[in-house]
């Protein structure tokens, strides 16, 4: 029976969080975490029992590889509930800046939620396209181009190309080759490898060597976390491999293999 326990137990917890997300219960983001803690620490301390069994009887390693597929499977949905929790905060936070900007009819782009973010970065967070078109549509869209910018590096880290593409129709165009928290959104598209974001970048005129707040170039991002296909990307926009940040690194001198090193080499 003890070879079928870890087995059952996990497809119980399977089957209670399908139902949770089925019905669409909302619990404390801390009680899910301690839940999925106390089950990941029980698989655990009965996976290392079952080794101490292992050598007298080769079933007990069963336990062991279940023990391993429930702290993976522990792991993925620690990480999920996280993410909607942050989702779920964000769509409130949203809903609640909205309401206020219906009811108060003042500058949308001056109300902030608890974090600080006004409701079109959190409309193009969440990637309510209608929603943005209609901000940027409003008069005081015209001084709002902080705001617009931070958007746009909320665009570049959450994948929404078709974003860029819209905040960059702002009257008299926009400048994306300006730093938000000490980056560009070329740089935001980079660390968070979402090439579609940084090929449109690139084609509303992001400098490819514009850097970051340290002098680091997109490329030498892209080197240091060895992403060929953005490296490659990136050299393929003009990007210089020599262009050396504050410390007097390079992209080169970044390099961590062959291939990225024939990618950066410069073409004849």
């Amino acid at each position: 029976m003890k070879d079928y326990f870890n087995p059952l137990l996990l497809l119980i917890v399977i089957a209670l969080l399908s139902w949770k997300v089925s019905v669409g219960i909302e619990t404390p983001a801390s009680v899910e975490v301690w839940l999925l803690t106390l089950c990941a620490t029980g698989f655990v301390v009965n996976g290392l029992l079952s080794v101490a069994q292992a050598l007298a009887r080769r079933k007990s390693l069963m336990s062991v590889v279940w023990s391993c597929v429930f702290l993976v499977f522990c792991s993925c949905a620690w990480v999920t509930m996280r993410q909607e929790k942050d989702y779920r905060h964000e769509i409130n936070s949203y809903h609640e800046l909205n309401a206020r900007w219906q009811e108060e009819h003042n500058n949308p782009f001056e109300l902030i939620d608890d974090e600080g973010r006004t409701l079109l970065e959190l409309a193009t967070i969440l990637g309510k396209k209608m929603a943005v078109r209609g901000l940027l549509a409003q008069p005081e869209a015209a001084q709002a181009g902080e705001v617009i910018l931070r958007a746009a590096v909320h665009a570049a880290e959450n994948g929404r190309h078709e974003l860029l593409t819209m905040l960059a129709q702002q009257k008299g165009g926009f400048d994306f080759n300006r730093l938000s928290d000490g980056r560009s959104p070329l740089v935001a598209a980079v660390l968070s490898n979402n090439r579609k974001c940084a090929e449109v970048l690139l084609e509303l005129n992001a400098k490819p060597d514009f850097c970051d707040e340290n002098g680091v170039s997109p490329l030498m991002h892209a080197v240091i976390d060895n992403n060929r296909g953005m490296a490659s990307l990136l050299i393929e926009h003009g990007a210089d491999p020599y262009l050396k940040d504050r410390t007097g690194r390079d992209a080169a001198s970044c390099s961590r293999s062959d291939l990225m090193d024939a990618i950066l080499q410069p073409k004849h």
